[in-house]
């Protein structure tokens, strides 16, 4: 098959974490033998139309790469949609035409989340291609979604299957858009199975977080239950990101004295994160809202114990044996599970949890389950 994938970008030297998601997954289909490439386009405002209007084109892993950025007609308390729709599809009809011409037209189209999903529309109606959309914007999840976002969900009605990573995003997707979903999760990419946990010769005990330093994420709260713990000196915590909460964060690592047994890394390639987690004890999530959270099933790739919040996506994959779940936005519980954990986390059978991560979440699993969907779409849509 020749899939192509839109998406929000594509990880690079200068921005490793962008689209990563999907690129995992794109590299993961084509690992199946198929031919997979992505056009990843980045809607910005006027100004940087005219230094970023090219197509810049790349090839990784075999995977053709055509990404360029593109303005939007994007007016604060102003929403035209169907406008904006048509301006969106004659932006991306031409880099689709650099595309075509280089690789032909595809068998089917995969896009990745509803924010950039809209010019898919474009190839349905005019080249009558299958398309099927992955959801797994937070947004979309979050108990109250923007106006200008609920607007564009008439996008889903266009797909021939929306997939959402977990059970609770497409019971949101139901109850906000009436949306019948097939739920397929997260993968994670196979260099996390890779067997490297290195054994401590000190008496120390690494916890790890890693997310975007957003308010979401309530990493304020993560530091917050380190310090309600008194941990001793030997405990220490890594939180992995950026984000505009960097300078929250850091007030509250002063605040209460923790300079030396915490450190914010900044962003790290996934390589980095890899390594990382080879050296950590236990991952923690705090997180107030996800619709899966993939960082929970790359540290237990590694054999990590997890505590993680009942986010929404955790609840929903995280058993008794892999970790502990709390309640989310509670200092208190998190801190006396990170406390527990200090106190028991090498009695977590590690290769239990590796290999139930791998029979579920791996490359191999999840591909198979997005190629069927592929191939039931293309006879469906003959």
């Amino acid at each position: 098959m020749k899939i192509l994938f839109i998406t929000r970008g594509f990880p690079s030297e200068t921005d490793p974490m962008s689209g990563n998601y999907e690129a995992v997954q794109a590299k993961a289909i084509a690992a199946k033998g198929h031919e997979v490439s992505v056009i990843a386009i980045k809607w910005k405002n006027p100004r940087r139309l005219f230094k970023y209007g090219r197509v810049n084109h790349r090839v990784v892993d075999g995977i053709h790469i055509y990404e360029c950025y593109r303005i939007t007609l994007s007016i604060p308390h102003l929403f035209l949609p169907k406008l904006e729709q048509k301006f969106i599809q004659w932006q991306f009809s031409k880099v689709f035409r650099r595309y075509e011409q280089e690789r032909g037209v595809p068998d089917v189209i995969h896009a990745h989340i509803i924010r950039f999903a809209a010019p898919a529309i474009y190839l349905k109606t005019e080249l009558n291609l299958p398309f099927v959309i992955t959801e797994h914007w937070s947004v979309m999840y979050a108990p109250k979604t923007p106006k200008r976002i609920k607007n564009q969900t008439y996008v889903y009605q266009y797909a021939d299957q929306v997939i959402c990573v977990s059970d609770a995003l497409a019971k949101s997707l139901k109850e906000k858009c009436n949306i019948d979903s097939l739920v397929i999760n997260n993968m994670v990419s196979d260099q996390f199975f890779k067997k490297c946990k290195i054994g401590h010769h000190d008496d120390k005990i690494r916890f790890i977080g890693v997310g975007a330093l957003r308010k979401n994420k309530r990493f304020d709260v993560l530091v917050e239950a380190f310090a309600f713990a008194h941990f001793p000196d030997n405990i220490s915590l890594d939180i992995v990101g950026e984000g505009e909460e960097r300078s929250l964060i850091e007030s509250k690592i002063h605040q209460y004295h923790l300079d030396k047994q915490v450190r914010l890394l900044g962003v790290k390639t996934p390589e980095e994160v890899n390594d990382l987690l080879c050296h950590s004890d236990c991952f923690v999530l705090s997180s107030r809202l996800e619709t899966f959270a993939i960082v929970l099933i790359e540290a237990m790739a590694k054999g990590l114990p997890v505590i993680a919040t009942r986010s929404g996506g955790p609840e929903t994959f995280i058993r008794k044996e892999d970790g502990i779940l709390v309640e989310k936005e509670n200092v208190e519980e998190l801190a006396n599970a990170m406390k527990y954990m200090a106190e028991h986390y090498q009695e977590y059978d590690a290769e239990n949890i590796r290999q139930h991560c791998y029979a579920n979440y791996s490359q191999d699993v999840i591909a198979d389950k997005i190629i069927d969907v592929y191939k039931r779409v293309i006879i469906n849509n003959k």
